[in-house]
């Protein structure tokens, strides 16, 4: 009698408690495995070879990041604040480098507003490049940016740029996070509608015209280079910045 035999008929004397136990772990196991397996690597990532990454916070290795892969840009949707070591570091190296460094927190767990989509598509058609976008896991927010340059530089479609979302990078499509993805899937709904290919200059005018958010139509206002706190306070952009515009 073979192993898979023994454990069928056994399984099936299981009470109903038990089978939701075995269930469980069928499905916390192997995600546990890679969420430990993500983590281990950081989260890194590559959008487009060459130009655009993707990774967790890189705490203790943003310098080592940004000389290895010859940053020109960073892109933090975490956030952060002066008070916090990680964030202070970030800042710290990306201006002794002279990498330009864009702050930018997003949540994880709300749907975009159009202010944020439109931030982001301006920003992927003016920043320097080589870019590395990240958030605090390099799982959700980071995906949707990087959906977004995918769409709105390598002309990919929703349903392929979709992808980013994946559970290799530690995605799980639930308490929230799956808000993340309703641009894309609306975006391809009203694609399908009207029996339209996606571009890039499409996807922009969706984002601005068509796409169901509280904020207004325009104007926005481009992300200015360096933290927060210091471009509150009207003092200028870091060296290789720019200012609002």
């Amino acid at each position: 009698m073979s192993a898979q035999t023994v454990f069928t008929r056994r399984a099936s004397r299981w009470s109903p408690r038990q089978r939701r136990w075995a269930a469980f772990l069928a499905v916390a196991l192997p995600a546990a495995a890679v969420l430990t397996y993500v983590q281990l690597r950081a989260n890194f990532g590559v959008v487009d070879p060459g130009r655009v990454y993707r990774s967790a916070q890189p705490e203790g290795s943003i310098e080592r990041v940004i000389r290895e892969r010859g940053l020109a840009s960073v892109l933090n949707l975490r956030g952060g604040a002066p008070r916090d070591a990680f964030y202070a570091e970030e800042v710290r190296v990306t201006r002794s480098l002279g990498v330009d460094f864009y702050d930018f927190p997003m949540s994880a767990t709300r749907r975009p507003s159009r202010r944020e989509l439109m931030v982001l598509l301006d920003l992927f058609g003016r920043c320097k490049y080589p870019l590395l976008i990240h958030c605090r896991q390099g799982a959700d927010r980071t995906a949707l940016a990087s959906a977004l340059y995918r769409m709105a530089v390598k002309g990919a479609g929703p349903e392929e740029a979709e992808g980013e979302f994946a559970l290799a990078y530690g995605h799980v499509p639930l308490g929230g996070t799956q808000r993340l993805h309703e641009p894309l899937n609306e975006y391809a709904l009203w694609l399908k509608g009207r029996r339209l290919a996606h571009t890039p200059e499409r996807l922009r005018s969706w984002v601005e015209h068509e796409y169901r958010s509280d904020g207004p139509a325009a104007p926005f206002r481009p992300l200015p280079t360096g933290p927060r706190e210091r471009l509150a306070s009207g003092s200028p952009p870091q060296a290789g910045g720019r200012p609002p515009r």
